[in-house]
């Protein structure tokens, strides 16, 4: 019988716990691979429908909410792959981590998990401290380095992400709401 994976729920859970045996257990599971991707998805889909919500409330129309969430959906799975990408080469790198890239992506996908919470709106900004929380300790577990290492190799690698957010913003949502 072929091995498998633990359920994913239950996972999500310990990682919005913060539980760092959570995060050892993804770092050495190949099987969290494609529940890291799940998540990914789960959490963007969230993200989209609160954005979409927080603009239904605020009285926009229902075509820039729709952009909205589309450019949020899109920007979310880009930016988290070039972000554990960028995250995984300088913590490896720079400050000589030991870790491979699924390792990486496997701890910093569960990460994301209390980004379910991004479905109710207007409560984006506590879900986005939490997220980056459990990001530094996925972080540094998959990596190996120390909290202080961790932190300037998240900081740095962040740059990337956030410059494609105002790109995105500046170059595409702005002139299609015409805001």
């Amino acid at each position: 019988m072929e091995p498998t994976a633990p359920p994913i729920w239950p996972r999500m859970k310990r990682a919005m716990k913060l539980d760092t045996k959570l995060y050892e257990e993804v770092e050495h599971d190949p099987f969290a691979n494609r529940q890291g991707l799940l998540i990914i998805a789960i959490v963007s889909i969230a993200q989209a429908v609160g954005r979409g919500l927080e603009r239904g409330i605020v009285g926009e129309t229902v075509g820039n909410i729709l952009v909205t969430s589309f450019f949020g959906f899109l920007e979310t799975i880009i930016g988290l792959a070039i972000w554990s990408y960028i995250l995984y080469f300088i913590g490896t790198r720079l400050f000589r981590g030991v870790a491979t890239m699924q390792e990486v992506w496997r701890c910093t996908s569960f990460a994301r998990s209390p980004g379910i919470f991004f479905i109710i709106p207007f409560f984006g900004f506590l879900v986005n401290i939490w997220i980056l929380v459990a990001y530094l300790i996925g972080a540094r577990t998959a990596l190996d380095i120390s909290t202080g290492r961790t932190l300037i190799a998240a900081l740095i690698s962040a740059i990337p992400f956030l410059l494609m957010q105002g790109l995105l913003v500046e170059f595409f949502l702005r002139p299609i709401l015409g805001v």
